[in-house]
C-alpha cells in the first residue's frame, strides 16, 4: 500500500499536543501506511504559502487540530480550513478534526465532518492522554486504508498558476461567508459567483451560494445550487441534505424525504439528516419512523439539542408524557438559552400536572 501524505493544520499555541500526535504516529510512518507534513517541516529559502498550498493539494488526509487558539485563528479558519473543506468535497482527501482541547467546534461547515477520538471528547478532557492519541491513531490508521484503497486517483501536481487562482477562489468564498455570517446575502451571493467564474467546478462555492439564496428566500435558485453542485459531484451528502431542507421549505416532503435519504446512504452518520430526515416523517404523522429517525441521531451525537427536543415532541404525540419531559429537559440542560426548547418544556410540564391534578381530583 502507498504512503498516504497526513497534512497536520495546528495552532502554534498547540505545539506540544501537536507533538505528541506525531510520536503516536511513528507506528503508522515505520509501517509506511502515513507520511505526515506540518509547517515547521518548511526549511529557510522555502516560500511558505506555496509550500503549504502544495503539501495540501498532494494531501490524502488533512488533520484539522482543534482548541479555542485554532477556531479563533483568521488564518486558519479562512485559508487552511476552506482549502482543506474544498479537498474533501471533491475527494481528493479527507479531512478529520482531531479534538485537542473543549471548545464550540459544532459549527459549519466543520461540524459535518466526524471527528477523533470518536467520543468527541477532547484529548486533554481524559485521565489518560496516552489512552485518548491511541484512539485517535486507530481512526487515523483505518481512515488511511480507506483513502489508499478508495478508486480516487492520485493527486495530480499543480502550475503556480493554478495554485494562484485556487487560492483567489478559496479567498472569494471565505469572503463570501463572513458577508452571509454578517447577514449580506446578496453580497456574500456575488462573491460566490466571482467564486465560481474562477473555478465552475467548485463544490463549495455551489453549495454555499445555495445557501445564500436560500437566505434571501430565493428557494427555487438555491435548489438551482444545490443540483450543480450534485451534477459535479452526486455524492456530496452535504448538497442532498441542504437540496432536501429547501424542498421541504416547499411542502415536498416525499422529495425531502428522498434527498435525506440520499445524504445517508452516503454518509450514515450524517446527525443533521437524520434529524430533518423525522421532521419530514413527524410532518407526515409518522411518529414510529420520525422517532427512530431522531434516536439513530442521537446515537451518534448523544448532545444533540434539536434531535432531544424533537423526540420530545414526538413522544408527546404518542402521548408518552413522562418521556417527552425527559427529552425537553436534557434540551435544555444543552442548549439552556433556547426559549423555544423552555417553552415546550413549561407546556408539557402544565400538561403533566394537569393530568395528575384531575386523576386525583386536586
Amino acid at each position: 500500500m502507498k504512503s498516504i501524505e497526513v497534512f497536520i493544520s495546528y495552532h502554534q499555541e498547540d505545539e506540544t499536543l501537536r507533538q505528541e500526535l506525531e510520536k503516536h504516529l511513528a507506528s503508522l510512518r515505520r509501517e509506511n501506511i502515513i507520511t505526515s507534513w506540518n509547517d515547521r517541516k518548511i526549511v529557510a529559502g522555502q516560500e511558505i504559502k506555496g509550500e503549504i498550498d502544495r503539501h495540501l493539494n498532494q494531501a490524502g488526509l488533512i488533520l484539522l487540530l482543534i482548541s479555542p487558539d485554532f477556531m479563533d485563528s483568521d488564518y486558519h479558519w479562512t485559508i487552511e480550513v476552506t482549502r482543506a473543506l474544498e479537498q474533501n468535497a471533491t475527494k481528493k482527501a479527507r479531512v478529520i478534526p482531531i479534538l485537542l482541547r473543549y471548545t464550540d467546534w459544532e459549527t459549519p461547515p466543520i461540524n459535518q465532518l466526524s471527528p477523533l477520538p470518536s467520543n468527541r471528547k477532547p484529548i486533554k478532557g481524559w485521565n489518560d492522554r496516552d489512552e485518548a492519541f491511541l484512539e485517535v491513531v486507530k481512526g487515523i490508521r483505518e481512515a488511511a486504508r480507506s483513502v489508499a484503497n478508495s478508486n480516487s486517483s492520485p493527486p495530480q501536481q499543480t502550475t503556480p498558476e493554478l495554485e494562484e487562482r485556487q487560492y483567489q477562489v478559496t479567498s472569494l468564498i471565505n469572503e463570501a461567508d463572513r458577508l452571509r455570517e454578517a447577514k449580506k446575502f446578496e453580497e456574500a451571493a456575488v462573491k460566490y459567483k466571482a467564486a465560481l467564474r474562477l473555478d465552475p467546478n467548485s463544490i463549495i462555492a455551489h453549495n454555499n451560494l445555495g445557501i445564500a439564496l436560500d437566505d434571501q428566500g430565493k428557494l427555487e435558485e438555491a435548489i438551482a445550487a444545490y443540483q450543480r453542485a450534485l451534477l459535479i459531484d452526486p455524492n456530496y451528502a452535504n448538497a442532498h441534505n441542504n437540496l432536501g431542507i429547501e424542498l421541504s421549505n416547499q411542502g415536498k416532503l416525499d422529495e425531502a424525504i428522498a434527498a435525506y435519504q440520499r445524504a445517508l446512504l452516503i454518509d450514515p452518520n450524517y446527525t443533521q439528516a437524520h434529524n430533518n430526515l423525522g421532521l419530514m416523517l413527524y410532518g407526515q404523522g409518522k411518529l414510529s419512523e420520525a422517532i427512530a429517525a431522531y434516536q439513530r441521531a442521537l446515537l451518534i451525537d448523544p448532545n444533540y439539542a434539536n434531535a432531544h427536543c424533537n423526540l420530545g415532541i414526538a413522544l408527546k404525540g404518542q402521548g408518552k408524557l413522562s418521556e417527552a419531559i425527559a427529552e425537553l429537559e436534557i434540551a435544555v440542560r444543552l442548549n439552556p438559552s433556547s426559549t423555544l426548547f423552555r417553552k415546550n418544556l413549561e407546556i408539557y410540564r402544565n400538561k403533566k400536572k394537569g393530568f395528575w391534578g384531575r386523576l386525583f381530583g386536586g
